[in-house]
């Protein structure tokens, strides 16, 4: 399941504006529109979308990458939830003409569960707040498979029923917050992390102690192309997720001065002003940055 399989391979040039190619069961289909300087807000060019529409595997949702390679750029999106009807990615190109080739590969096939209704499995409800007074957001789990995951909620959840005997929990989160946790945790039948609602389940993971989650969130992070360094960087420090810094640092940052320069400018500009606990901005960043230089690539730290 990691072998790229070509979409297209045609000139941007071309009069067909519309292509269609098997993948996994359905169809992709690729359409190309050309924006004009004249008539747009934006610069002249291409752009590139592609739809997934299935054929065979309806109500199937898998994990699949999207690469577009045009001259010298190539995007790569990946980790994307394709569900029956669904956008694949797009990419925008400055050149008029050119070889498009745009190529996908499958990662992970799933099996979606309907957490809306009970099953001899999911019996402990979970909501919210809000939830409480909108009709049908509720989510019926699997409290021995959330416990294999770990941390400190799902811990909460199965003390709830095995000693207060309730099989409701009510929580003060927002609704994001809990959809993005069950979408990842107990919507399917393995663990699911996806770009759009990846900043969001990395606080959650750190906040319970997910530790499982939280290998699983920086899987993700060590493959994505759509974070550059600086972001990624900042992330390993924030969560002390030491193979991720390691593999900015052997890739970008080659001396531990500029390792150092690089990362307070970084912390500097984008956190410190945030933060109004700390009256020396450099304190954190100082201990952080020690433990993962000491740390090896195995580790993973969640305070």
């Amino acid at each position: 399941m990691d072998i790229w399989v070509p979409l297209l391979s045609n000139r941007l040039e071309s009069p067909i504006f519309e292509f269609k190619s098997e993948f996994i069961g359905g169809d992709c289909i690729i359409q190309k529109d050309y924006l004009d300087e004249e008539k747009s807000t934006k610069q002249s060019g291409w752009i590139i979308h592609v739809y997934f529409r299935p054929k065979e595997f309806e109500d199937r949702p898998f994990i699949s990458d999207i690469a577009f390679r045009c001259g010298n750029r190539r995007r790569e999106i990946n980790a994307v939830l394709i569900k029956n009807d669904s956008f694949f990615g797009h990419i925008t190109v400055k050149e008029k003409t050119g070889r498009l080739i745009v190529a996908a590969r499958i990662r992970k096939m799933l099996c979606e569960l309907d957490l809306s209704k009970p099953s001899g499995s999911r019996q402990f409800i979970v909501q919210n707040f809000e939830n409480q007074v909108k009709e049908g957001l509720i989510y019926y789990v699997n409290l021995a498979k959330l416990g294999q995951i770990g941390g400190d909620l799902f811990k909460k959840w199965q003390t709830v029923e095995d000693v207060q005997l309730i099989s409701t929990t009510t929580e003060s989160m927002e609704n994001q917050m809990i959809e993005t946790l069950m979408e990842a945790t107990a919507r399917y039948d393995d663990l699911v992390v996806i770009r759009h609602g990846v900043h969001r389940l990395i606080r959650l993971a750190q906040k319970y102690r997910m530790h499982k989650l939280m290998r699983v969130i920086e899987e993700y992070l060590l493959e994505t192309k759509l974070m550059n360094w600086d972001e990624k960087i900042l992330i390993a420090l924030q969560y002390r997720m030491s193979p991720l810094y390691m593999q900015v640092e052997r890739k970008y940052l080659k001396t531990p001065w500029q390792i150092l320069c690089r990362i307070q400018r970084l912390y500097l500009s984008t956190y410190a002003r945030q933060s109004h606990n700390s009256s020396n901005p450099y304190e954190l960043i100082h201990k952080n940055l020690l433990q993962l230089v000491m740390a090896s690539d195995e580790n993973i730290f969640i305070g």
